[in-house]
Parts: C-alpha cells; sequence; structure tokens
C-alpha cells in the first residue's frame, strides 16, 4: 500500500482548488486582475491556479480564503458550485418572485427583510455553510 500522496492526487486536488476558486471570484464579479492584486500575485500565475496547472502555496490560500470569504473547506471541495442552466433559470424565477413581493412592502417591512437577509448571510459565514441560498429557500416548500 502506498503512503502519502501521489503526484495524481496532487494534480487533482490542485484542479478542484483552482476550479472552486474561480467560480468564488466569479461569482463575486471580481476579475483575475482585481483578485491577483489583493494576492500579490500575477494575473498569470492565478490564472495557472485556476487552470490547476499550479497548486496554491498555504500562505495563497490563506489569502484567497480571507479575500473571497470562503472556507478551507470549501476551496477543497470535490462537488461543483457552479450552476446548471435549470438553476438559473430557477433562481431567475426566484428574483422575480422576490421582486414582485418587495414592490408590496412598506418601509418598516423592508427593513425588517434585510434584517432578516443579514442574519443569513452571517450565519451562513459563521458555519462555513455550503448550503446555495435555493436550498434554503426550498427548504420551507
Amino acid at each position: 500500500m502506498e503512503r502519502g500522496r501521489t503526484r495524481n492526487d496532487k494534480v487533482r486536488l490542485d484542479k478542484i482548488v483552482g476550479r472552486n476558486i474561480r467560480r468564488e471570484r466569479e461569482f463575486r464579479k471580481i476579475t483575475r486582475d482585481e483578485l491577483a492584486e489583493i494576492l500579490d500575485i500575477t494575473s498569470s500565475h492565478l490564472g495557472l491556479i485556476e487552470r490547476g496547472e499550479r497548486g496554491a502555496t498555504p500562505v495563497t490560500l490563506e489569502k484567497v480564503i480571507k479575500a473571497l470569504n470562503v472556507s478551507l473547506d470549501s476551496l477543497f471541495a470535490e462537488h461543483s458550485k457552479a450552476m446548471s442552466a435549470r438553476e438559473k433559470r430557477e433562481a431567475g424565477a426566484y428574483r422575480k418572485k422576490a421582486n414582485t413581493l418587495i414592490s408590496y412592502l412598506t418601509e418598516p417591512e423592508l427593513k425588517v427583510l434585510t434584517d432578516s437577509i443579514k442574519g443569513i448571510v452571517s450565519l451562513r459565514k459563521a458555519d462555513h455553510s455550503d448550503m446555495t441560498f435555493s436550498e434554503i429557500f426550498s427548504e420551507g416548500d
């Protein structure tokens, strides 16, 4: 039985981490140049990391975690959070429903809603939840 990581394990993990960094960066609408500047690396180096062609150092991973406000676990998660076409349509439908509902709210009700959403976001940050907003809202259906 082989001990430790193999070269294939490292390549696979580099690809997973890179894909997750790119997904999180794009989700936040941050350009590669902007994130590279925050991480104090070149844009081409970040591109290599995102494509899994080069592994990120522990120092760079720490900076990514802080810059994108993600957990280390989420960077190493094999499952993809990239939205499928169906999920994008569903998200659009949720937005449309939310906008319609919001248009009927009074100012005090809008404040309560805003505070509630802020609470959900801070809870997700606190427990490093990987649950998506569509998963949160579908639980009550």
